[in-house]
């Protein structure tokens, strides 16, 4: 806290103190002894006092005059006092503390001596005298005061305050002080930011101390939440209890829902964090029956606008789960499902006005969509505060969190980087990896992802490399990865050496030839150490667009860096992967959201029941569209007909074998998916799971 926010904040709260104090220093003014103030002093006092707020001059000059008239009368403190908070707000804090001293030293057993206490304490304080300020505010009995200036007071308390601890425990004594909404939720930012950095034994002390206040319960919530990520679920549970008998903002009512359903969830042994099964082991149990589901979803999707061809393909795969426009599954077996659908135009507020207007309706238990993360969150919000179950098509994980009603199942790139990290340490033993991506937002961060999903399974990164993501020409990238940007004088002259016998091997017979690159190859540099390239990785991860990637492999083989297995993101699933990159690309690994290629008989009917259908091949977005539906369609098949037994089953969700992937619901309500793991096997892609 600077002192400028500091003392913004204080000449606010004197602003909304000034207002009344014309009648709150009237009905407080009067010495504990005689004399008795005379019918004139009351008249001319209330005459000075009758020009506020119009007239703050006029005001000023009547109580000077009655100051200097009657310097002991029982109704000179209160004058003193509102000539102090006057001149405070015309700049003048001269003559603000004058006025503030000469009660304390006139009339320092007065009724107003605390508040010209208090008025002087945040002068001193304003003017960088700490030690004078607190020690004037050690000296005023705060209970004395009026709720408008004890939050002055506990503001300057919390801004001069030693330890987070004390910071903390006065701005709840602001907070019960503050009635202005705005200014409660500044304060409610800063209790949140201290929060964090108090230890467990601090916050519920505070929060034994402070309850039933509306913080507590807030603070027995965050130790719940600590205690739940120590695995302590009994402790989890206690916190809650005691979070569950005090008011909280809705926001923290929604955390605490969330919360509570994490630690039932646990208790009970359903753990959706634990390793996702493989496609072929999810089919092996059983899949999910639908036919008998009955109810009323609502869609909500962007059927017209730019977007409109995304959301018009996840309504043809709603659409066919809900077995509306099937044409190959017979009626009897299909869900007797009513939708009820709205267009959001890719609109915000359209989003939030379609979730409220279906929600009003009791028969909906289920919303569907949208898919763009500005209208999913004002769906969300919608969502949340009507209480209806909301399953977001979108990849943000945001629009889940923090809000007890939204799901999101979308395929996350951390999933991604995930299920192919496992794969290269727990199937292939890899252990050493490299990195060559792009300079952009989408390779940054699928890096940092990658990096931290090898290094939390046992490996390491021992190679990176980056490129301007326009570049076509990567040879100076691949060169760094290989180790040649360390080279000194002495090993590019080696390199020189190496390069012309591999030059002159092109001139010979291919016996001869050989043995002058066999040569090459054991050649050595200074004090006998290895010549770049130096290729000490087993996997190379790219995360770029099969366009690239065609591009770069051959450069990689070019460089001399090639021989490390190729793995990459999604973006890699593209038949001219195969096609253009040939046997570069050979045994390659990378990861689908939908692969319509699958032998998993589930999924390759889904693919031939949509292209029978609508005539054209299934995207991801119909697939994740399609699971989305199912998820809510399994529970109604099983007569969860409410809307808060539909939420309960969705969020207990673990392993389902949907089309876009194997899915388990986090207790926040994202999913946590296994994508298809394809590779490149004999100049093919195929799936590996």
């Amino acid at each position: 806290m600077t002192p400028s926010d500091s003392a913004r904040r204080i000449a606010m709260l004197h602003v909304k103190l000034c207002l009344g104090l014309v009648v709150l220093v009237g009905c407080a003014s009067l010495d504990s002894g005689p004399p008795k103030t005379t019918e004139a002093e009351r008249a001319e006092y209330a005459a000075a006092l009758s020009y506020l707020p119009s007239d703050p001059v006029a005001a000023e000059s009547r109580l000077e005059a009655f100051l200097r008239k009657w310097p002991q009368s029982r109704l000179s403190p209160a004058a003193a006092v509102q000539l102090g908070e006057l001149a405070r707000e015309r700049g003048d804090g001269d003559a603000a503390l004058g006025h503030f001293y000469f009660v304390l030293q006139n009339h320092p057993r007065s009724r107003n001596a605390d508040a010209a206490r208090l008025g002087a304490a945040t002068l001193e304080y304003e003017r960088s005298n700490r030690v004078v300020a607190m020690q004037m505010l050690r000296d005023t009995n705060l209970n004395a005061l009026t709720p408008a200036q004890r939050a002055v007071a506990h503001r300057l308390l919390a801004d001069s305050a030693g330890s987070a601890d004390e910071r903390l425990r006065w701005l709840v004594a602001l907070r019960a002080d503050t009635s202005d909404e705005e200014a409660q939720r500044e304060v409610d930012g800063e209790i949140d930011a201290l929060v964090e950095v108090l230890d467990d034994s601090q916050l519920s002390a505070l929060a034994n101390r402070i309850q039933p206040e509306v913080p507590a319960g807030r603070l027995w919530l965050r130790l719940a939440e600590r205690a739940l990520a120590r695995g302590d679920f009994d402790l989890a549970s206690s916190h809650l209890d005691r979070a569950t008998q005090l008011p909280l903002l809705p926001l923290y009512a929604a955390q605490l829902n969330r919360t509570a359903d994490r630690v039932r969830l646990r208790i009970s042994g359903a753990d959706p964090t634990r390793s996702l099964p493989s496609f072929a082991v999810a089919e092996s149990r059983g899949l999910p029956q639908t036919r008998s589901a009955r109810g009323e979803i609502g869609v909500v999707l962007p059927l017209s606008g730019k977007f409109s061809s995304y959301g018009e393909e996840s309504l043809r795969g709603i659409l066919l789960a809900t077995g509306v426009f099937d044409a190959v599954t017979p009626a009897s077996d299909r869900p007797a499902i009513h939708l009820l659908i709205r267009d959001t135009q890719g609109d915000d507020a359209l989003a939030a006005a379609a979730v409220r207007e279906l929600a009003s309706r009791e028969s909906v238990q289920v919303i569907l969509g949208p898919l763009l993360a500005t209208e999913c969150e004002a769906a969300a919000d919608a969502a949340e505060s009507a209480g209806i179950p909301l399953v977001a098509l979108t990849s943000r994980e945001e629009v889940a969190r923090d809000r007890s009603q939204v799901f999101r199942v979308r395929t996350m790139p951390k999933d991604e980087v995930q299920t192919l990290a496992e794969h290269a340490i727990s199937e292939l033993g890899i252990t050493r990896f490299g990195i060559l991506y792009p300079r952009d937002a989408y390779g940054r961060g699928l890096s940092d992802l990658f990096w931290t999903a090898v290094e939390m399974r046992g490996g390491s990164i021992v190679a990176l490399s980056s490129y301007d993501p326009d570049s076509t020409d990567f040879s100076s990238s691949i060169k760094r990865l290989v180790g040649f940007e360390l080279l000194g004088p002495q090993e590019k002259r080696a390199i020189k050496v190496r390069e012309a016998l591999n030059e002159s091997a092109r001139r010979l017979l291919a016996d001869e030839a050989a043995l002058v690159r066999d040569e090459a190859r054991s050649m050595l540099g200074p004090q006998g150490r290895w010549l770049p390239p130096i290729v000490d990785f087993e996997a190379l991860f790219i995360p770029e667009t099969y366009e690239n990637v065609v591009l770069i492999a051959p450069q990689l083989a070019y460089n001399e860096a090639a021989g490390a297995r190729l793995m990459g993101s999604e973006a890699w699933n593209h038949a001219d992967l195969v096609e253009i990159g040939r046997h570069h690309v050979e045994g390659a690994r990378f990861t689908a959201n939908f692969y319509t290629g699958s032998p998993i008989a589930y999924v390759h009917e889904f693919a031939e029941r949509y292209q029978a259908t609508f005539g054209i091949p299934a995207g991801d977005f119909a697939a994740q569209a399609y699971d989305a539906a199912n998820l809510v369609l399994v529970p109604l098949a099983h007569g969860r007909q409410s809307r808060v037994s539909l939420h309960d089953a969705v969020l207990s969700t673990t392993g389902f074998p949907g089309t876009s992937g194997i899915l388990s619901m986090d207790a926040d309500g994202n999913a946590r998916k296994r994508p298809f793991l394809l590779g490149v096997e004999r100049g093919r892609i195929v799936q590996l799971d």
